[in-house]
């Protein structure tokens, strides 16, 4: 099943199938379909055909029977009557992939399926591949291009990801909800293989195939880490123990899961409990530790040689549980004490909270500090911006740098929580692959 699912995600032609004029409860179809031709229109990586049922688009075919067969994807966004009588003709054409969007289908669509198609949805997004220019969604998104791959059994949830994804790189996104030939464990087992993925994410709302599942994330487990996030209260902890067996990382938000792929993806696992803290903003330290101690971790406590070597340099520094730069310390001086820290034994990670309000602190002192987590391979180094703004300059920042910055403390202790968890399962298995990511 993995090889077959590559014209999903690298398609070399794709029709897709709408109607321009829908009118009452069904014109939202129209609008969706306007975007998505929008959006397909786009890719270049292959042949791209439309098809208006309403005969209104210029450029488009008015006919599905006119499209040839074996198309490698197929993309349908009608409502449920108007899908209902064009199913047969959209299956006669044997495209490898069909995927069906935002409309409900019942046991008609079960009988009519064949082999020669596999089916994603009913009711999917659609599917993304950022990294051919693949974006089959409704929809205007700002998707910031990536390592993290997500597969959602929600088509809500995964519209909520595209929408809070803003420092997490999406590379891949399907949405798969009723299996029909393909489901989230052949997904999971084609995107182990992925060169282009560095990490998983997946939402589950019901575990459809247990032990598939769980045997496709034992073996995907070696290759990259796989974050799981479930929707399903019934059978939750036993879910949640097979899941952590096999290697995977459970949390308990979409946030959560964003914010941790986001540190995967750039960062190296952090193999210890002991995390130093550079500052120039008391506050959010103090606010920092607590979300930590939560998590039953602990500031790093550096060696009387470091703490000398850093009172020499920065006799303005402040140092007690974390180390208080002062309101004017820029990049240089964080990339200074960054670098005495990480050659300590006594730190196994770095978190860097600079306020960018009433402070020295500006975006080409956070270019500067991001510097440092291009040399980094052995320890973790996460950064919170605080009061950034969120214009080009900060937003290409983010996206270009291998070190991981979030908006909010609690979010840092999210990824740094996640980074341990990692460390742990690498720890436990010597065989895993423990490169920077």
């Amino acid at each position: 099943m993995s090889a077959e699912l590559k014209p999903l995600f690298e398609p070399k032609s794709i029709f897709l199938v709408g109607a321009s004029e829908l009118t009452g409860e069904e014109k939202i179809f129209s609008e969706l379909f306007h975007s998505l031709v929008q959006n397909i229109s786009s890719y270049k990586k292959g042949k791209v055909f439309l098809v208006d049922l309403s005969g209104r688009v210029q450029s488009c075919y008015k006919s599905v029977s006119k499209i040839k067969v074996g198309l490698d994807l197929a993309v349908a966004v009608l409502p449920e009557k108007l899908l209902a009588r064009n199913l047969h003709k959209l299956l006669s054409r044997q495209p490898k992939f069909l995927v069906i969007v935002a409309s409900k289908v019942g046991e008609e669509l079960a009988k009519k399926t064949r082999k020669k198609t596999l089916i994603i949805g009913p009711e999917s997004i659609g599917v993304i591949n950022t990294k051919n220019g693949l974006i089959a969604v409704p929809g205007r998104w700002q998707i910031f291009s990536g390592d993290v791959a997500f597969i959602s059994q929600d088509s809500c949830i995964a519209g909520n990801v595209l929408s809070l994804a803003t420092t997490t790189g999406i590379g891949k996104l399907v949405n798969v909800d009723e299996n029909f030939g393909i489901d989230e464990s052949d997904i999971l087992t084609y995107l182990s293989k992925d060169k282009e993925t560095k990490c998983i994410c997946v939402y589950l709302k019901k575990v459809r195939d247990g032990r598939k599942f769980i045997r496709a994330l034992s073996e995907t487990v070696p290759e990259k880490p796989v974050i799981v996030l479930s929707g399903s209260v019934a059978g939750a902890e036993i879910l949640e123990a097979a899941v952590k067996q096999a290697g995977g990382i459970i949390v308990r938000d979409i946030r959560e899961m964003l914010n941790g792929a986001a540190a995967l993806v750039r960062q190296p696992s952090l193999h210890g409990e002991k995390v130093a803290v550079i500052t120039n903003a008391s506050g959010p330290a103090e606010l920092f530790e607590t979300h930590l101690s939560r998590k039953n971790m602990v500031l790093a406590k550096p060696s009387p040689e470091t703490v000398e070597k850093i009172r020499k340099q920065h006799p303005q520094a402040e140092i007690s549980n974390f180390i208080d730069l002062g309101k004017m310390a820029d990049g240089d001086v964080y990339k200074r004490v960054a670098e005495l820290l990480l050659s300590d034994e006594e730190v196994d990670g770095i978190v860097m909270i600079n306020s960018m309000k009433l402070t020295s602190f500006g975006l080409e002192d956070l270019r500067k500090i991001a510097e440092i987590a291009k040399k980094i391979k052995e320890k973790p180094l996460v950064n919170v911006a605080l009061c950034a703004n969120d214009n080009a300059a900060f937003k290409e920042i983010v996206s270009e740098s291998t070190l991981p910055i979030y908006s909010q403390v609690e979010e840092a202790a999210e990824a740094i929580d996640i980074l341990r968890c990692w460390g742990k399962l690498l720890r436990k298995t010597p065989t895993y692959l423990n490169s920077p990511r």
